[in-house]
């Protein structure tokens, strides 16, 4: 088996372009567990009667309330996808260059756990423990997950990507049995590849008696960051690809509210104009595999202080995203948004922005 801990290092950068293409975080769907692994499904028996949504930089935390009408109790198998970790990301989870091959990065503590984002589930007050299922899929669609771990642990499994020269080297042994597996690929002299996408999935089976049963859940959420940079010509650029006025809706009061922000700054250190910015995605349309609209959706985002792990400083303070959601300021670093019978269309993507 590889040395794990020389495959590990104290913090790493998921490209986050390629996690935004994936879930980056979902709402809990019914699943049932099928040949090949965990399989989403649709159910007519549960109605979500209510959903309270709290996004910030450090939690994301979920309420429902889920009302069975049937009269009898309902057991289900519940599951919650965590983000997908690319086979494109740069040095398996490191910091690659800034040389715009991606929006941005994101910063998390190495996972040698598959529940790295800490979440926890519970279900009238009482903590679930869920079951986990790992994912490790090659480009051709094979899992070989179970092959990974023999070779390397679960650390190999949880960190596929890109990698180059300064990058921690696999041992001789290590690249021989991957390469068996067509798991390994040589791009050049000083480049090499892991290739497989590794998908992680909580799930547990849950019993809705009739009447409501509240579930909740939390989590660490995956922040993306880049830089933000505000133009004479009225423009608004970011690092990496994409048009962050396009990306994240930036309208008039949001693109004054970031000029402001920027001068401020500049006020402080003249030379610096470069504004902070942090995403955060998160998947609404699963709850359409629950019966009917969401009865009542509520969703708050919540600005505030910025966290050592995301290697920022300061506070977030300009709050913007793309939504049909009736949002409104509740706080000078809040916005809340309530609507009833709501069908999700869409998922949400929102930028923070700090000095």
């Amino acid at each position: 088996m590889m040395n794990e801990a020389r495959f590990l290092r104290p913090f790493l950068a998921i490209a986050a372009a390629l996690l935004l293409a994936s879930p980056a975080a979902a709402n809990d769907s019914a699943a049932e567990l099928a040949a090949g692994g965990l399989q989403f499904i649709k159910t007519d028996a549960i109605t979500m009667q209510r959903e309270d949504l709290a996004l910030s930089l450090s939690e994301v935390r979920v309420r429902y309330e889920m009302r069975n009408d049937t009269g009898r109790p309902v057991t289900l198998r519940v599951a919650f996808p965590m983000p997908e970790v690319p086979h494109m990301t740069p040095g398996g989870m490191t910091t690659g260059p800034d040389d715009g091959s991606g929006p941005h990065n994101i910063a998390l503590r190495p996972p040698a756990d598959p529940n790295f984002l800490n979440f926890k589930v519970r279900s009238n007050g009482q903590d679930i423990k869920p079951e986990v299922e790992i994912r490790a899929t090659l480009p051709g669609g094979r899992d070989v997950a179970a092959e990974l771990r023999e070779i390397g642990g679960l650390t190999l499994v949880l960190q596929p990507g890109l990698f180059v020269e300064g990058d921690t080297p696999l041992p001789t042994e290590t690249v021989t049995r991957l390469q068996a597996l067509g798991a390994y690929e040589k791009l050049d002299d000083k480049a090499w590849r892991l290739p497989w996408t590794t998908r992680i999935t909580f799930h547990w089976m849950q019993t809705f008696a009739p009447g409501v049963t509240v579930v909740e859940h939390s989590y660490r959420p995956v922040i993306g960051s880049r830089f933000i940079v505000p133009r004479d010509a009225g423009t608004i650029e970011a690092s990496g690809r994409g048009d962050p006025v396009r990306d994240f809706c930036i309208d008039g009061p949001t693109d004054k509210a970031i000029r402001a922000l920027a001068e401020q700054k500049l006020r402080t250190r003249p030379n610096d104009g470069l504004l902070s910015g942090y995403t955060l995605a998160y998947i609404l349309q699963t709850a359409r595999n629950w019966r009917g609209p969401i009865g009542t959706f509520h969703l708050t985002l919540t600005g505030g202080p910025i966290g050592g792990d995301l290697g920022g400083r300061g506070e977030s303070r300009v709050i913007s995203l793309c939504t049909d959601l009736p949002i409104v300021h509740t706080g000078p670093q809040r916005v809340e948004a309530t609507v009833r019978d709501y069908v999700p269309k869409e998922d949400l993507r929102v930028l923070f922005i700090s000095e």
